[in-house]
């Protein structure tokens, strides 16, 4: 199905490039006030790039697997074990969230073990597993790991970024602009 493209849809492309090049062309700190200024919240963006980005990273390396190992999941292997946020039900990272009750900023820095799993009760970890798909135990063994550098800020950063010291559940649920539903549930789990 080859056919010629109209001279709205090769305006509408030429309008997008020239949006993209101007995200690209910008500082963050230009991005950050631009998305204030017409009320997005920069982190949960970034969340939602990070997640569309692995899902196109996934879906690549997929497609270089041989047919007889396509059909499986890929799963990404860390220092805390497999990554069972690698492995993501039908939604991707946005579908875990509202499975599990949260927002893609709080499920990004559980998913960068930003959170002290100490903190994480044997509830919240059974339903944010169920969530995932994955055993609860498995969750905390990757969860336990170091902290990792979140996606978006190695491309943010003029030296080496590193990991930050993990915060606690209470700290996490209050500065990652959850809703007072979202916290509250959270909270109680």
């Amino acid at each position: 199905m080859n056919r010629e493209m109209t001279k709205d849809e090769r305006f509408l492309d030429a309008l997008d490039d020239l949006y993209i090049e101007g995200i690209l062309a910008a500082s963050p700190e230009e991005l950050k006030a631009e998305l204030l200024a017409i009320g997005e919240d920069p982190d949960t963006l970034v969340a939602i790039a990070d997640a569309a980005f692995e899902r196109a990273y996934a879906a690549c390396a997929a497609d270089a697997c041989p047919a007889s190992t396509a059909a499986a999941p890929a799963a990404s292997t860390t220092e805390g074990g497999i990554d069972p946020f690698a492995v993501r039900a039908e939604g991707g990272l946005r579908g875990v969230a509202r499975s599990f009750g949260c927002n893609l900023n709080f499920l990004g820095r559980l998913k960068d073990r930003l959170i002290r799993v100490e903190d994480l009760s044997a509830g919240f970890l059974a339903r944010l597993a169920e969530a995932l798909g994955t055993g609860a135990d498995e969750l905390a063994r990757f969860l336990a790991g170091p902290a990792r550098v979140p996606v978006a800020a190695r491309f943010k950063s003029d030296g080496k970024p590193e990991a930050v010291e993990k915060q606690s559940l209470a700290e996490a649920i209050e500065s990652s602009g959850l809703s007072d539903e979202q916290k509250r549930y959270l909270a109680s789990l």
